[in-house]
């Protein structure tokens, strides 16, 4: 039987995100009457007080209350922005001076935490893609135009789709469940939140489509000699001719009139 601290883990609502410069993070928050031990949340993110929630376990008003004062002393002394969702269709917007507003269209974030992830799926932003040489800093290389005179060029890695390498918690599965070979090895499936699986790093990390990585490097105007300096920028060394050829192409197609979804390997 789940405990009262399980079950909470497994609750929607409320959580945080944090705003990211690709994509938001999502967060777990755990709200209850008495003090628990919330493995799925940090304790910044942890609140507990006498009618913070109900017989059902949904937040109560003074539940809420708590939870933006705190957040708006978190987002003064952090200068960073936040936002509570507390239902599909209720969020709570904090500025980094932490003044706050109330919204009915709640961001999505990323779910990192192995328990819940599953049960979320992960988007991935169209590009290109470009293995580089062996050796470098990076694996990969993302492209994308953006629009006819920008392009962003930027290093990338393979996503991180679930990370399994935590520890067992009573009252809660194996996130991995289903997924284990008889010595109880990491067995990668064909898709995983909605997403092809390309991979196991370190044992327990399950991989998906390389994605760009947070810092890019953005091109106005790009000409040849711009992208293949960017490139090597980016990659760290010198590339060979057939890769800039190839970044080239990803970004000035032989064939404009067919238009590319998803991820797409260049080279």
């Amino acid at each position: 039987m789940k405990t009262a601290d399980a079950l909470a883990g497994y609750r929607e609502y409320p959580h945080v995100i944090t705003r990211g410069v690709r994509q938001n993070r999502r967060w777990a928050m755990s709200v209850t009457n008495e003090p628990v031990t919330a493995h799925y949340a940090t304790q910044a993110l942890t609140f507990h007080g006498p009618g913070f929630v109900d017989e059902f376990g949904t937040i109560t008003a003074s539940g809420r209350d708590a939870v933006i004062a705190a957040f708006q002393k978190k987002a003064s002394w952090s200068k960073a922005s936040y936002c509570i969702v507390w239902s599909p269709s209720d969020c709570t917007w904090f500025d980094h001076d932490g003044n706050h507003r109330d919204g009915k269209r709640p961001p999505e974030g990323i779910v990192e935490d192995p328990w819940l992830g599953g049960r979320h799926g992960v988007t991935v932003e169209w590009c290109w893609t470009i293995e580089l040489p062996a050796g470098g800093e990076w694996s990969h290389l993302c492209m994308r135009r953006i629009d006819k005179d920008l392009v962003e060029i930027a290093p990338g890695e393979p996503m991180v789709l679930a990370n399994f390498d935590e520890p067992a918690h009573e009252g809660l599965p194996d996130p991995a469940e289903g997924m284990l070979a008889a010595n109880g090895s990491l067995v990668a499936p064909k898709f995983y939140r909605g997403q092809p699986v390309t991979g196991i790093r370190d044992e327990w990390l399950l991989l998906g489509p390389v994605q760009a990585i947070d810092d890019g490097v953005i091109l106005r105007n790009p000409w040849p000699d711009d992208i293949r300096a960017a490139c090597e920028e980016v990659a760290g060394m010198s590339l060979p001719r057939h890769l800039i050829d190839a970044a080239w192409r990803a970004i000035d197609p032989e064939n404009p009139e067919v238009i590319y979804v998803g991820v797409q390997k260049a080279a």
